[in-house]
């Protein structure tokens, strides 16, 4: 199989969310491989499913969500599913906003890291 039969189906459409989409998924796989990897070579035999099991996992899974979320229905989260319909917000963000937010959310503790 050829690279160009690999990427063909990544071609961009709306303005690009398909490859957006794709990349912020293999980040966030890559998070979860950094983090599974950093608990089995750092526990204990005995330690490693109260690790896995912690609260950290689940604020890390909740951070990938969210971010996630953000950058994948930045649209729909920015009409404001309720606050802009029932008056909390006054008025809808915009999607590209939102979808920014996402992607701070998720390369910010990379950039943490690197600096």
């Amino acid at each position: 199989m050829t690279l160009l039969a690999l990427v063909s189906p990544l071609k961009p459409r709306n303005n690009g969310m398909e490859l957006s989409k794709l990349i912020s998924l293999f980040i966030a796989a890559l998070y979860l491989i950094v983090y599974i990897c950093s608990i089995v070579f750092g526990a204990e035999r005995n330690d490693l499913l109260v690790s896995i099991l912690s609260g950290d996992t689940i604020g890390i899974l909740a951070w990938l969500v969210l971010s996630l979320g953000c950058i994948w229905w930045g649209d729909e989260l920015g009409e404001g599913l309720v606050g802009a319909k029932f008056g909390l917000v006054s008025s809808p963000s915009p999607g590209w906003a939102v979808k920014v937010m996402g992607w701070i959310l998720l390369v910010l503790p990379a950039f943490i890291f690197i600096l």
